[in-house]
């Protein structure tokens, strides 16, 4: 049905429309007072069924309905990256992107399986990466800790205790320098250190 203008007041089903895409929102009746038109983002021309998972857009020019796929809210998972995509516009689902959630770190996506596995590589270079820097952070402060206690050993003034101290966190130093971190096996620290 097209609108016609009336010297009548008339009441009509009209079906409204989202002014921003045109997409249909819901029905309902308007009284039309005479002489006027439909109000603001309606339209009296009746969508098609409208499936699961679609929306139902109206063109002005043309004055037709038309599908269209509707993913917004969805949870899915970019398959490059596995970080979590918010759908916020209405079409179809981008290429590189799946519904299945990756099962916890270090996961890649499998494209011929459609499915997650566990990255080992990604996991080896996340333990190295780890594993150097706290190698880094331990010789940083066996280096804080060695520095007064050498100052005072270079002046003449350290104690019997400072000057063991000096030698434990110098040893200590070495045997964290010494560490393999492709498998690291960290060493203790001693009771005389701070």
């Amino acid at each position: 049905m097209t609108f016609k203008m009336s010297e009548q007041a008339q009441t009509i089903k009209i079906f409204n429309l989202r002014s921003d895409t045109n997409e249909f929102i819901g029905a309902g009746d308007a009284y039309i007072p005479p002489h006027t038109g439909l109000p603001a983002n309606c339209t009296d021309i009746a969508p098609p069924d409208i499936p699961a998972s679609h929306i139902a857009i109206f063109d002005a020019e043309t004055q037709t309905w038309s599908l269209h796929e509707d993913h917004r809210g969805e949870m899915v998972y970019d398959t490059t990256t596995g970080n979590q995509v918010y759908i916020s516009a209405p079409g179809p689902l981008p290429e590189n992107v799946t519904s299945v959630s990756p099962g916890g770190e270090y996961q890649k996506w499998d494209g011929k399986a459609k499915v997650w596995v566990k990255d080992e590589a990604a996991e080896k270079a996340a333990q190295l990466r780890q594993a150097e820097e706290t190698k880094s952070r331990l010789l940083q402060m066996a280096s804080e800790k060695i520095a007064p206690l050498q100052d005072a050993v270079d002046l003449g003034i350290a104690t019997d205790d400072e000057k063991a101290r000096l030698d434990e966190w110098k040893k200590y130093r070495v045997l964290v320098n010494r560490v393999d971190t492709t498998n690291p096996d960290w060493p203790e620290m001693s009771a005389n250190q701070e």
